[in-house]
This record gives structure tokens, C-alpha cells and sequence, in this order.
């Protein structure tokens, strides 16, 4: 049994007869009285009553038919959602990110594809970047925000760097430095909280860095594997972080931020993808956030 068979007997039973069904279906009376005679010897009896000028259902065709549409509505809605699929029209599309790093850009840009792909499900998870490069790998995600890629994951994975976020100053409240802005050599004799190596290596060497160029170097007390472990050492009065600015929306009350004078260093945000896992909905994503990336860069990522 093929789908044509539900077609023309379909048709005959919209049209009654077989002659009105060849001239709509633009078929031969012949084949499709062939095709019918086909389908009732596959299925073991009359389904239509010919004795009549119109054909009619037999109370077993009135069964077929109800069923017959079913699979055919069930046919045309496969090829359609396949079609749509291959326009990156449908689909799932699982997207990596971190919050406070994404930064404000990261909603508008979530909102403006819901608009243009309102049937693709979106999914959102909130990463660490190390986690997003495995996750990218193993197909669970299919874009992500994240820091810049490093060694080795650069050499399996894609990115585009969006922005560069800068790095501030986290203090106190109640510290004799806070104010709007901080001159690095005031931070020289500060204990500092750092967040671990392992989690910003290219974050953690650009402060280093930037501390030796103003000629000192820090004086770590005490570290934490996430931002929001070192805001909180922080605000506890374990000593001052370098954090990036977009820690702010991590929201610790007893924390100011001050930018850094007379220079700063710079932490890249990223969109990573595999290329060896694309199809038209991350292609479409993609386009949507290089489309955007002239205005993220001039907003700041906000």
C-alpha cells in the first residue's frame, strides 16, 4: 500500500465518482480503478459500492476513509516540518552562556530570534566556559557565550569574538578607596582576592600582567573557583578583586566596583560553536548575532 492509493480513493470519495476524480487528480479513469482494485485486493474486500452511477462508501470504506485522511494529513504535516527544518524554520537549538558575561546583549538578541523562529524550541544553559567546550563537542549544546577558546579546544571548535569586557575593581563599600575610579599603583599594597587560574587563565595572567606594567605585584591572599566565591570573599573584607565589569550583575550589596585608571586589561566574549555539528538553525543564530555585533561592540555587550 502507498500513499497514492489513499489518494485516489480519497478522491472518489470526495468527488463520487471516478471519472470527476481523474479530471481533478489530472490521472487516467483507468489507473486510478486499477490502483482502487489494487488497494481493496490488499485489504481483503469492497470498500466502494459500484453498482450505482456514484460510488459509494461500504460501511467498511466509511472506516477507511476516516483513517486514510489521518495518514495523509499525518504525511503532508512530516513533509512540511521536514521542509521547515531544512530552512531552519523548527528544531531545537541549545545555547550555552554565563549571565554576568554574557552581558545585556544576550537577552535582546534571545528575543529577536524567538520573533523570527517562534517554532524552534530553545534551550538555555548556564555554563562555565570549560564546561561549554565539552558541552559543544558532545553535540549537548550548539552555540555558546563564552571566553575566548584556548588551547584545545581552538583547534576542534569556532569563535567569534563579540566584545572586550573590561576588568574593574571590586571593593568594600566601606574601603578608603572606593570611589568611581581607582589609579593602579593606589592597589599595590592591597591584599587581593583572585579568581583560581584554572577557571581564567587568560583573565588571571592579564591581571598579573597588568600589575606588573604598573610595577608591583599583587599580593594574593585568597582565591575562589567562581566570580561569585570571590565577591563574596570580597565583600567579607578578605581583601580587594580584579574582576570583569560584568561581575556587577552578580549584585553583592557589600561590593563597589571602580574602573581602572590610567589603563585596564580586557576580557574577550565570545560566540564558540563546532563545526562539525551545524545545521541551518545554528547557522541562522549565528547570522542573527554577527548581524548584531557591530552594536554590541558599541554598547559595551549591554
Amino acid at each position: 500500500m502507498e500513499l497514492r492509493h489513499l489518494r485516489y480513493f480519497c478522491a472518489v470519495a470526495d468527488f463520487g465518482t471516478f471519472s470527476k476524480a481523474s479530471q481533478e487528480l489530472h490521472i487516467s479513469q483507468s489507473a486510478i480503478s486499477e490502483q482502487i482494485a489494487d488497494l481493496e485486493h490488499e485489504i481483503g474486500g469492497p470498500l466502494l459500492d459500484r453498482t450505482q452511477r456514484r460510488a459509494r462508501l461500504t460501511p467498511q470504506g466509511e472506516l477507511f476513509l476516516a483513517e486514510a485522511r489521518k495518514t495523509l494529513l499525518a504525511s503532508e504535516r512530516a513533509i512540511d516540518l521536514t521542509r521547515r527544518s531544512l530552512k531552519g524554520e523548527v528544531g531545537t537549538l541549545g545555547i550555552g552562556f554565563f549571565p554576568w558575561g554574557a552581558g545585556g546583549f544576550f537577552a535582546r538578541i534571545i528575543r529577536e530570534y524567538r520573533k523570527l523562529y517562534p517554532q524552534v524550541r530553545l534551550s538555555l544553559y548556564e555554563m562555565h566556559t570549560w564546561i561549554q567546550m565539552d558541552a559543544l563537542l558532545t553535540g549537548k549544546i550548539d552555540v555558546g557565550f563564552c571566553r575566548p577558546l584556548e588551547a584545545p579546544y581552538n583547534r576542534s571548535l569556532r569563535a567569534e569574538l563579540l566584545y572586550g569586557d573590561p576588568v574593574v575593581v571590586a571593593l568594600p563599600v566601606d574601603h578608603p578607596l572606593a570611589a568611581p575610579s581607582v589609579q593602579i599603583a593606589a592597589l599595590a599594597t592591597e591584599p587581593f582576592v583572585m579568581c583560581e587560574r584554572s577557571a581564567t587563565p587568560a583573565l588571571f595572567d592579564g591581571i598579573i600582567g597588568l600589575c606588573t606594567r604598573a610595577g608591583y605585584s599583587p599580593r594574593i591572599v585568597n582565591t575562589s573557583s567562581t566570580w561569585s566565591g570571590v565577591l563574596t570573599l570580597v565583600e567579607s573584607g578578605e581583601g580587594i578583586a580584579m574582576v570583569p565589569s560584568g561581575a556587577r550583575h552578580l549584585r553583592t550589596p557589600g561590593v563597589i566596583f571602580a574602573s581602572i585608571e590610567p589603563e585596564t586589561t580586557h576580557i574577550g566574549i565570545s560566540i564558540a560553536w563546532n563545526p562539525d555539528n551545524t545545521g541551518p538553525i545554528q547557522r541562522d543564530f549565528l547570522k542573527l548575532v554577527m548581524e548584531n555585533k557591530d552594536r554590541i561592540q558599541r554598547s559595551g555587550g549591554y
